[in-house]
């Protein structure tokens, strides 16, 4: 040390007598300033952090230097805040760990070294977190076999303090090495460059830092009289909160797909194309994007071997949304290893069609809306007659301006000869859209290939055995196939099962994102409102036909064999939801 440095005596009569920064500061931090044994010293000059590692060239020019270039001291003067620094004598200096001409992670490193909370050795405790400039945490390590005197007892991210130096303006604790702080995702997320800006907004985009006044302590005064806090904040991002996944803890065992703007926008082109084709040009496209963000997380560390393409695996992400290996591709030359997890770039991906169809649900009550040719075409009858549409509930919704409001409105009809006992209703499902006119454009429904439920309302207490059964159509409308399944045999009797859409026999049954507020809802009918309907199939698969993922129209056949003395029947409305392997 220089002739600058003041040596602290052990007499507390000798202490005394030192000058310090202020009598707040002698008061603060009177019991460290002490003799350290073993030649694990902690000292006390006069100069500032800066001035000292400047003067002190022939044990701290490495350090001092990289600092300076890093922009780190001029920074400093301009926050003029009390301050620790970590650093390193010149025979430990190394920066080789850093690829060459990488200056942003040379002043990352830098910046790693530096800390607005000054921290003298009482003050700190084993298992502690400082947060650094570079917006990450080291951790202190108090070895409990040394004596409390003896700050070689102290280390930061496993590196041994040698020595503490108290300055004008802070804290300098000499380190044996530079502290390496390896990225997390969060830190891969936030470099990604604007090739991958769209992923990186969906992250980042609800994420924000609070301060934490409460559990943050008073460690000293600024120049201008303003309270330092030894800081704590609060990180929060409600889409990862709600899964307690912290995209920067060191804790975090995980995995994520990094989606490139290129990738994400020829699968959302992919996802037009087919949603073009199958009619379905309605489709919410930023529900698209999230299932995009929801299935890039996971929290486990999946293997090259795990993402291969040949592996066809399940890979369930922390949003339950499946990624299959043998359909999506990831870049598995390309592998990126963070400190709490890995990363995988994906190449190719396509947004699968249970979600690119949530649901497929519509009404019979669009009768009313058909032209006489469409009645004959898309409403095949025997031994009904005197079709007529009514609402038996008004419109409602569980939270207005939340949630729309829906009708229970069906289509009935009377039997034309009762002695048949029995009739059969074929109805080529209809898609309802509004014109320019007010009116509307009826046009069957075109679905693509897979594994679905059907479910289907009509109305409680129908006191009817019914059979029905899913055949295959033209774009004609006639039928061009036998039942693709045997009929299913229910009965609509008192319970509420297949009462109209109010019959929640399954978790699942619910309009998108609505199972996941509805606990939060107050009123009496909300498990009520808009659901699947009554089991019809568990699983149906819709063929496909031409071996190129072509949609096609459907027909839903509804037979009564036994009337039981009834006169008449209702129908209300369909739903095909795609299951899990509609992929």
């Amino acid at each position: 040390m220089n002739k600058n440095i003041k040596w602290l005596m052990v007499s507390a009569v000798a202490f005394i007598g030192l000058n310090s920064c202020s009598d707040e500061w002698d008061n603060h931090y009177e019991d460290t300033l002490i003799v350290m044994e073993n030649d694990s010293t902690l000292s006390e000059v006069h100069l500032t952090s800066e001035a000292f590692l400047q003067e002190n060239a022939e044990e701290f020019g490495s350090m001092y230097k990289f600092l300076q270039e890093s922009g780190i001291f001029e920074e400093m003067r301009q926050k003029d805040l009390l301050h620790t620094l970590l650093v390193v004598k010149n025979d430990a200096f190394s920066t080789e760990t850093v690829e060459e001409g990488d200056t942003a992670a040379l002043v990352q490193l830098a910046r790693s070294h530096v800390s607005d909370i000054m921290l003298p050795p009482s003050n700190l405790s084993d298992g502690q977190r400082v947060m650094m400039w570079h917006q990450k945490f080291v951790s202190v390590s108090l070895d409990s076999t040394k004596v409390s005197t003896d700050v070689s007892r102290i280390s930061f991210s496993g590196n041994a303090v040698s020595e503490v130096i108290k300055t004008d303006n802070g804290y300098i604790y000499v380190i044996d090495k530079l502290i390496y702080t390896p990225k997390s995702l969060k830190d891969l997320i936030e470099g990604l460059s604007d090739d991958y800006s769209i992923f990186k907004d969906l992250v980042l985009s609800s994420g924000g830092r609070e301060f934490d006044k409460v559990h943050s302590t008073p460690i000293g005064v600024d120049a201008t009289g303003n309270t330092i806090y030894d800081s704590v904040f609060i990180y929060t991002n409600e889409f990862f909160d709600a899964k307690n996944f912290d995209l920067s803890s060191e804790s975090l065992t995980a995995t994520a797909l990094i989606f490139s703007d290129d990738a994400i926008n020829k699968a959302m082109a992919t996802a037009d194309s087919a949603l073009e084709v199958w009619n379905q040009t309605d489709r919410d496209r930023e529900k698209l994007r999230q299932w995009i963000l929801e299935v890039a997380f996971f929290n486990k560390e999946y293997t090259a071997a795990d993402m291969e393409t040949s592996a066809a695996s399940k890979l369930t992400s922390i949003y339950n949304r499946e990624w299959r290996t043998n359909v999506q591709q990831v870049d598995l030359d390309n592998v990126e290893k963070v400190s709490n997890g890995v990363a995988y770039y994906v190449k190719n991906f396509r947004i699968p069609n249970n979600v690119l169809m949530y649901r497929l649900k519509d009404f019979y009550y669009y009768y009313e809306n058909c032209d006489d040719i469409q009645k004959d075409k898309y409403f095949k009858a025997t031994n009904l007659s005197t079709f007529s549409c009514n609402t038996d509930v008004a419109a409602w919704t569980p939270l207005v301006g939340a949630w729309p409001e829906v009708e229970d409105r069906a289509l009935n009809a009377k039997v034309v000869d009762a002695s048949l006992n029995g009739y059969t209703l074929d109805y080529i499902p209809l898609k309802r859209t509004l014109n320019e006119d007010g009116g509307y454009v009826l046009t069957p429904y075109r679905i693509p290939p897979g594994p679905y439920r059907l479910a289907m309302g009509f109305k409680q207490n129908l006191g009817l055995e019914l059979h029905v059964s899913v055949l295959l159509a033209d774009a004609e409308g006639n039928i061009i196939s036998e039942p693709l399944l045997e009929p299913s045999v229910f009965t609509v009797g008192s319970a509420t099962t297949y009462h109209y859409d109010r019959g929640a026999t399954l978790s699942d049954a619910y309009p998108e994102g609505y199972k996941e507020i509805m606990s939060t809802l107050t009123h009496s009918k909300k498990g009520n409102y808009d659901t699947d309907g009554g089991p019809v199939y568990d699983e149906i698969v819709i063929p496909d036909l031409k071996g190129d993922g072509s949609p096609t129209e459907i027909a839903i056949r509804v037979e009564c064999k036994n009337l039981s003395e009834k006169t008449s029947t209702m129908f209300h409305h369909w739903c095909l939801r795609p299951t899990a392997d509609n992929y």
